[in-house]
């Protein structure tokens, strides 16, 4: 499933500036009922440095899943973080006027592939989710630097990428909670 979602954002990358105009995050069209904008948004991005820095988080958040996750796991993961990151940009964040990449997605991609595995004792997820945490934080208590705006080709929405790790601990939280049901 990573890897097929990686096909489809250097797809639309190829696609240019129509694709990403049609598939951005648009607070106004969202609010008018372009509900696909808060799905498709997390597939666009802003250039192609921004898209390949993405598509490499999702090659490694992929490796560090090792495998342990189902396609259906992926797709619904996918999904979820995707529409929960939208929504609470639309809900929490009305000074987010537009929004593209997968990044909000990727944080909460690696908070759902470490956080399990963190909770059997991989020491490594500890550390590895730790990190995650912490890079988080900063970038909250640091505004992004003039050189990551220009390496990205615009501005650094760090409220997604605290949204995406959000919904990903309530995502993981459900998904235990529903493992621990079907074994009682």
């Amino acid at each position: 499933m990573p890897a097929a979602l990686a096909g489809l954002v250097l797809a639309l990358q190829a696609g240019g500036e129509p694709v990403y105009e049609a598939l951005r995050y648009e607070r106004a069209a969202v609010l008018e009922g372009q509900y696909w904008r808060l799905l498709s948004a997390h597939a666009v991005h802003l250039g192609w440095a921004h898209c390949v820095m993405n598509v490499g988080g999702l090659a490694l958040c992929a490796a560090l899943a090792g495998g342990e996750r189902s396609a259906r796991a992926w797709s619904t993961a996918l999904v979820a973080l995707a529409v929960g990151v939208g929504l609470l940009l639309v809900a929490a964040t009305p000074s987010a006027a537009n929004y593209a990449g997968l990044s909000g997605v990727l944080y909460g991609l690696f908070i759902w592939v470490l956080a399990p595995r963190a909770w059997r004792g991989e020491r490594w997820a500890w550390v590895a989710l730790a990190a995650v945490v912490a890079r988080i934080g900063w970038q909250l208590m640091q505004p992004p630097s003039d050189a990551q705006r220009a390496l990205i080709g615009g501005e650094v929405m760090v409220e997604a990428h605290l949204y995406g790790a959000l919904c990903a601990l309530a995502l993981c939280l459900g998904q235990a909670a529903l493992h621990r049901l079907r074994d009682a």
